[in-house]
């Protein structure tokens, strides 16, 4: 972002702070280098991240549902032996 200023400095947006601190690598990329982000790739991360989330909170679920059925089963063996 060039401006009028002698000195070569030039002014920080609030944006390119929140871009900053979000991505510090694909900030420089794009401020300093001038790297355009590449939507097909960015879109596709996304993607790709949430179906990630997806698997993750099912592998949640799954480990939960597991310990349930864990305590389930060690209850129902404490009542068989005590039983008799």
């Amino acid at each position: 972002m060039p401006t009028d200023d002698p000195r070569g400095s030039r002014l920080l947006r609030a944006s390119e702070v929140g871009r900053y601190a979000y991505c510090a690598r694909a900030w420089w990329l794009q401020s300093v280098q001038g790297v355009a982000p590449d939507q097909t790739r960015l879109t596709a991360g996304v993607e790709a991240h949430a179906r990630h989330g997806r698997r993750a909170s099912l592998a949640e679920w799954q480990a939960r549902a597991g310990l349930a059925l864990l305590l389930l089963a060690g209850l129902a063996l404490a009542w068989a032996i005590l039983r008799f």
